[in-house]
């Protein structure tokens, strides 16, 4: 990665960590943002609308593109912020010379809801506008005719500063009782997933990013149950309703026979992380 020019449009839970890796890697790196923002050593944030493929400040050669722009809570939202993002990293693609673009988006645009294993061969059924908004991202960047292209489907995004431990302290507000099945991914993982295809040079491919241990809700909140020295027998699990996003199993065995690995293979190694961090804060 050493001497490559990067621009990473969207910077911020997983583009801002993923700008400074690029960096620590000898990569030039331009971080692109809603709003202005001091440089640090080794990127260079530009202040720029997505909506426009004309963005002031950054290189008029670039050997690559990561876009991982997130929209606000509002899911109304995805429809102006993702495929517009995508047809802008398409257009600077070209403009530029990238070699490489990288895109994140969503596992929940398989909109599984049965428990049952998905891969990147499985139908992408996700309802509302936001899985809408994210296929059409998909469709944009994948049918550009640009060689270099990679879609990382990404599963539940946790790691430092975002911690999923609280919802599983409260297991009675647990949809179906805890018994639906929770596919995570931890940021770092994430990030060593966008930096390995960035040397992605041949045909547009998707990968599923995900630590590949898919685990029942209600043996995430007994696990953290024990980890605070609470009885997990104790628990109850009463709540009926039905989980707020899909319920499905992910696989990843794609993005390992790239030589990707993950350094949280489940949630238990990245949750211990999280319980050593907010000791060492302590």
């Amino acid at each position: 990665m050493r001497n490559l020019r990067i621009a990473v449009l969207g910077a911020g839970y997983i583009g801002l960590a993923t700008a400074r890796a690029c960096h620590a890697a000898g990569a030039a790196v331009w971080a692109v943002r809603r709003r202005a923002q001091t440089s640090e050593a080794g990127v260079v944030f530009v202040a720029g609308d997505l909506a426009s493929s004309d963005i002031p400040g950054l290189p008029g050669a670039l050997d690559a593109i990561v876009l991982t722009v997130a929209p606000s809570s509002d899911t109304a939202n995805y429809g102006q912020t993702y495929p517009v993002a995508a047809r802008t990293a398409v257009a600077l693609a070209r403009a530029t010379g990238a070699r490489a673009v990288v895109y994140t988006s969503s596992t929940g645009v398989y909109g599984g809801h049965d428990g049952a294993w998905v891969d990147e061969s499985t139908p992408r059924r996700g309802g509302g506008p936001g899985n809408a908004a994210l296929v059409e991202a998909e469709d944009t960047l994948l049918g550009a005719g640009l060689d270099g292209v990679t879609v990382l489907r990404v599963a539940g995004i946790y790691g430092p500063g975002r911690d999923p431990r609280g919802r599983y302290s409260q297991p009675g507000l647990l949809p179906m009782r805890g018994e639906y099945w929770v596919n995570l991914a931890h940021q770092a993982d994430i990030v060593a997933a966008i930096t390995m295809s960035l040397g992605h040079t041949g045909a547009p491919r998707v990968l599923n990013v995900s630590d590949g241990s898919p685990a029942m809700a209600a043996e995430i909140a007994r696990w953290c149950a024990a980890a605070q020295g609470r009885d997990p027998a104790t628990l109850v699990f009463d709540g009926q309703a039905a989980p707020s996003r899909s319920n499905q199993r992910v696989s990843n065995a794609a993005l390992v026979a790239t030589g990707w690995q993950a350094r949280y293979p489940s949630f238990r190694e990245g949750f211990k992380a999280g319980l050593q961090e907010a000791g060492d804060r302590s």
